[in-house]
C-alpha cells in the first residue's frame, strides 16, 4: 500500500494527501475516516479525532514500526503532550477494535520505540466506496428519523431552556458530559465540568448526589431508566459540550429517570479563554435550580490556567488508579499544575493525597509521606479554608500521622477536620475517610455506618466494598467480611489484586495459596522491586502458611520498609516455631494494648491466653468481646451467628476446661447444630470447627470425618490470621493420641511439603 499523507487535521508523511471520503478495510472492521468510526456491518463504534489520526498513521506505514515521535510529531503537532496521553490514546483504538496487547490482532507494541500495524490495511476503491458503508444495513432505515429527532430535540430545548427554573428532586447521578466539538479536544474540560457539578450539587444537605465513580461508568449510555435503576436515583443529569474557536457552548439537561420525560435544560454560551468563569456559572447556576434557598456568594469565579487544569486532571486520573506507578505519575502532573499556578488550591489537595497513598499503595514510609503530604494540603486550606476536600484531606492525614506517632490529640483535630468536611459537602471519599478515623478511635458501628453512607453515594465502587469488608475482618466478623467481598468481586470481576485482597479476609487453603503463586509467576514486575509492600506482605504470609521460607525470603528482602503489624506477626511466626507461648502472649497484649478498640485483635489475645493455659485471662478477654455471655442461667444469651461461632467455640473450650462441663456441651451441641444448618460462606472452616467441636464432645470417629473432609477441601494454616500449627491445635488435643489423627496429620504434612517445594522451587 502507498504511503499518505492528510489535510484537514489527519496525519501528513509528506507525500498524497489523505482525503476524508477514503476508507480501509482492517479485518472485519471498516475504517470511516470521515465520520471517525469503524463499522463491522453489525455494530458502529466511534473514535475521538486524535484516536482516528492515529490509526490513520498506522495503516498508512502498515508493517512498518511507527515510532513515538513521529506520532507526537503527526498527531499532537505542536502542543505538549506525554506518553500517557499516547498510550490512553492506543488505549482507545484497540478498545474499539477489540483487540488485546497482550496477544495483538492489529497493532503491535515494539517496548520503547512505537507501534506497528501488524495486519493488511486494504483501501476501498471505485463505486463500493461510499459513507453508507460506514453506517450498519439495520441503522441506515433509521437514520433519518434520528436526523429529524435531533432537530426536533433542539427546538424543544430551545423552547424549553428558559422555562422551568426550579426542579424538585432528592436524588440525582450527573454522567460525564459528551464533547461534541469539531476535533474532540474538550474531554478535559468536560470531565472538570461533570466534577464541579457534583461537588456543588453535593452540598444541597436535602439531595443525594451519587459519585462520579459510579457514574462516570455510564459515560456512553443513552439509557436514563438503566443508569437510574442501577444508582438507585430518581434524576439523571447529562449534557454536551461544543467548541468552535473561541465559542464554548454548554448544553444540559435534567430528565426523569423512571419516565425519561425532560425536567429541565438550558444552554450556556461563553468563550475558552473565560471556560473556568463558565464552569463556576454553569455549577453554581445549577445548585441553584435544584435548592431553592441557594444564594451564590460574591466570591471570584476561579481562573486557572489553561495547561495548569490539565495537569491537574491528569493527575487527578492517576491518583485515582491507586498503584505506585500511577500515583507516581500523580505526582509529577500535580508538580507540573503547581509550577504554572502556586495558588492552585485543588492541585495542592491532589498531590497531598497522592503523597499519602504513596505510603498506602506503596513504598514510601508513612511519616515521609505525611511529611510531604502537610505543606501541600496547609496552603490549600489557606487559599480555600472551606475547601470540603482540603478539610477532609486534612483530617485523613492527621488520623494517620496519630496512629503513626501515638498523639493522640490529632485524633481529636482530625475529627473536627471531617466534620467541617461533612458539613460542607456530603462526598463518598470524605465517609470512607471518616469511617477510618472512627474505627481507630473505637467506634466500630459508626465507621460501619459511615462506610454504608459512602456505598449509598458511589454503589458501584469494588474498593469501597473492600474497604467495609476490610473493616468487618477488623470486628471478628469473618464471616460477614467475605461475603461482602464477593459484592465487591461482583463489581469489579476482573481485577489483577483480586487475589491479595481476598487474602485480608478470607482464611488460605491449599488452592488459594497456588493461585498466589500463580499470580506471582504472572505479574513478575509487581514483585520484582515489591513496590507495593503491602501485596507483598499478604504473600509472604501465604507462603509462610506452607513453610515456604526460601519463597518468603525472596520477597523479604525486597520490602522496605516494612509496616508495624507485618512486623508483629514475622516475630509471632519465629517465636511459634520455638514453642514460646510466653513470648507470644506478651507480644499479643502488646499489640493489643496499641490496638484497643479491635475485636480481631482480642480475639487473637484469647487464643493466646488458651494455648498458653491462661485460661481465666481467657475466658475475661472473650468476656470483654461479647458481655452478653456472662450470664451462664441464660441460655438463650448465645445468639449463635456465622461470625461468632468460631469465637463461641473457643470460649466453651475454655469454660470446660475451667470446669462448667455441661454448659461447655450444651454450647458446643448448639455449634453443631447451627454449622450442620445453617448456612456459612467458609465451607472448609467450618469443617475443621465441627472437627474441633465433636473432638471436644468426645466424638472421635466424628471428628476425625470432619477433619478429613476439611483436609480434602484444602484446609491449611493461615498465619494471617493464626499463628499456631495444626499439631499444636489445642481444640483438637483429644485427637493427639488417635492414629488415624497422626495418618491424617502425616497427610497434611506431605500436602504442604508438596506446595512448600513447588513454591521454593518456582520462586527462590
Amino acid at each position: 500500500m502507498n504511503k499518505r499523507g492528510s489535510t484537514n487535521g489527519l496525519v501528513n508523511t509528506g507525500e498524497e494527501a489523505v482525503k476524508y471520503s477514503q476508507q480501509f478495510q482492517l479485518g472485519p472492521w471498516r475504517v470511516c475516516p470521515k465520520r471517525n468510526s469503524i463499522n463491522n456491518g453489525e455494530q458502529t463504534r466511534t473514535l475521538d479525532n486524535k484516536s482516528m489520526q492515529l490509526l490513520m498513521l498506522l495503516i498508512q506505514q502498515a508493517g512498518n514500526t511507527v515510532s513515538k515521535e513521529l506520532i507526537f510529531e503527526q498527531v499532537w503537532a505542536g502542543k505538549v503532550v506525554t506518553a500517557d496521553i499516547l498510550s490512553v490514546t492506543m488505549s482507545k483504538i484497540r478498545k474499539a477494535l477489540d483487540d488485546d496487547a497482550r496477544s495483538p490482532k492489529f497493532i503491535k507494541t515494539i517496548p520503547n520505540e512505537g507501534y506497528v500495524l501488524v495486519t493488511h490495511a486494504q483501501e476501498i476503491e471505485g463505486e463500493i466506496r461510499t459513507d453508507k458503508l460506514c453506517v450498519p444495513i439495520k441503522n441506515r432505515v433509521l437514520l433519518g428519523l434520528i436526523v429529524l429527532s435531533v432537530i426536533i430535540w433542539q427546538w424543544v430545548v430551545s423552547l424549553e431552556s428558559g422555562d422551568i427554573e426550579q426542579v424538585r428532586i432528592g436524588s440525582i447521578a450527573v454522567l460525564p458530559f459528551a464533547d461534541l466539538s469539531p476535533q474532540q479536544d474538550s474531554q478535559y474540560f468536560a470531565a472538570g465540568l461533570s466534577d464541579g457539578i457534583i461537588s456543588q450539587l453535593s452540598q444541597i444537605k436535602s439531595l443525594k448526589v451519587i459519585s462520579r465513580d459510579s457514574s462516570f461508568i455510564y459515560q456512553n449510555s443513552d439509557h436514563v431508566t438503566e443508569v437510574g435503576r442501577a444508582l438507585q436515583v430518581e434524576s439523571v443529569l447529562h449534557g454536551s459540550i461544543q467548541k468552535l474557536g473561541e465559542q464554548i457552548r454548554v448544553q444540559i439537561r435534567i430528565v426523569n429517570a423512571k419516565s425519561g420525560q425532560l425536567l429541565w435544560s438550558k444552554i450556556f454560551d461563553g468563550k475558552t479563554p473565560q471556560i473556568f468563569e463558565l464552569q463556576d456559572d454553569v455549577s453554581t447556576y445549577l445548585k441553584g435550580v435544584i435548592s431553592p434557598h441557594f444564594k451564590k456568594e460574591g466570591a471570584e469565579p476561579l481562573r486557572v490556567n489553561a495547561q495548569a487544569y490539565e495537569w491537574y486532571l491528569m493527575g487527578q486520573y492517576h491518583w485515582r488508579q491507586r498503584t505506585p506507578g500511577s500515583l507516581q505519575k500523580a505526582v509529577n502532573y500535580f508538580q507540573h499544575s503547581l509550577e504554572l499556578e502556586p495558588d492552585y488550591a485543588d492541585a495542592h489537595i491532589g498531590l497531598a493525597i497522592s503523597y499519602a497513598f504513596l505510603h498506602t499503595y506503596g513504598n514510601l514510609p508513612e511519616l515521609d509521606a505525611i511529611n510531604a503530604a502537610m505543606p501541600h494540603i496547609s496552603a490549600a486550606l489557606k487559599i480555600k479554608p472551606d475547601s470540603a476536600m482540603a478539610l477532609a484531606t486534612y483530617g485523613m492525614l492527621l488520623s494517620d500521622q496519630a496512629k503513626a506517632t501515638g498523639d493522640f490529640a490529632l485524633y481529636r483535630q482530625s475529627q473536627t477536620a471531617f466534620e467541617q468536611s461533612l458539613e460542607v459537602q456530603s462526598s463518598a471519599i470524605t465517609h470512607l475517610w471518616y469511617s477510618t478515623l472512627l474505627t481507630r478511635l473505637g467506634k466500630q458501628s459508626d465507621a460501619v455506618t459511615h462506610l454504608e453512607q459512602a456505598i449509598v453515594l458511589n454503589p458501584l465502587s469494588a474498593s469501597l466494598k473492600r474497604a467495609l469488608s476490610f473493616l468487618l475482618t477488623s470486628m471478628a466478623k469473618h464471616d460477614s467480611a467475605q461475603r461482602v467481598y464477593q459484592q465487591a468481586i461482583r463489581l469489579e470481576a476482573n481485577s489483577d489484586a483480586q487475589l491479595f485482597n481476598a487474602a485480608k479476609v478470607s482464611r488460605h487453603t491449599i488452592s488459594s495459596i497456588a493461585q498466589m503463586f500463580a499470580w506471582h509467576q504472572q505479574t513478575p514486575a509487581l514483585f520484582d522491586t515489591c513496590s507495593s509492600i503491602e501485596v507483598c506482605e499478604q504473600q509472604v504470609l501465604a507462603y509462610l502458611s506452607v513453610g515456604a521460607k526460601q519463597a518468603a525470603a525472596s520477597l523479604l528482602d525486597k520490602m522496605q520498609p516494612l509496616h508495624g503489624h507485618f512486623r508483629h506477626t514475622l516475630q509471632v511466626l519465629a517465636l511459634s516455631e520455638q514453642n514460646q507461648n510466653k513470648q507470644i502472649l506478651a507480644l499479643i497484649q502488646n499489640r493489643v494494648f496499641q490496638l484497643p478498640y479491635s475485636a480481631q485483635a482480642r480475639l487473637e489475645l484469647a487464643y493466646a491466653q488458651f494455648q498458653g493455659g491462661k485460661l481465666e485471662a481467657a475466658k475475661q478477654t472473650l468476656l470483654q468481646l461479647y458481655p452478653q455471655w456472662q450470664n451462664q442461667s441464660d441460655r438463650g444469651s448465645f445468639d449463635l451467628t456465622a461470625d461468632n461461632y468460631q469465637a463461641v467455640a473457643l470460649y466453651a473450650a475454655v469454660i470446660k476446661q475451667l470446669g462448667s462441663l455441661e454448659y461447655a456441651a450444651y454450647l458446643f451441641q448448639e455449634i453443631d447444630k447451627f454449622l450442620q444448618q445453617q448456612p456459612v460462606f467458609d465451607q472448609t472452616q467450618v469443617r475443621f470447627v465441627l472437627a474441633q467441636v465433636h473432638a471436644q464432645l468426645g466424638n472421635t470417629p466424628q471428628a476425625l470425618v470432619f477433619l478429613r473432609q476439611a483436609l480434602e477441601m484444602g484446609w491449611v494454616e493461615s498465619f494471617h490470621q493464626q499463628w499456631w500449627t495444626l499439631a499444636q491445635d489445642l481444640l483438637l488435643a483429644p485427637l493427639h493420641s488417635e492414629a488415624q489423627f497422626k495418618a491424617l496429620l502425616k497427610q497434611h504434612e506431605q500436602a504442604r511439603e508438596a506446595l512448600r517445594v513447588r513454591l521454593n522451587h518456582g520462586v527462590g
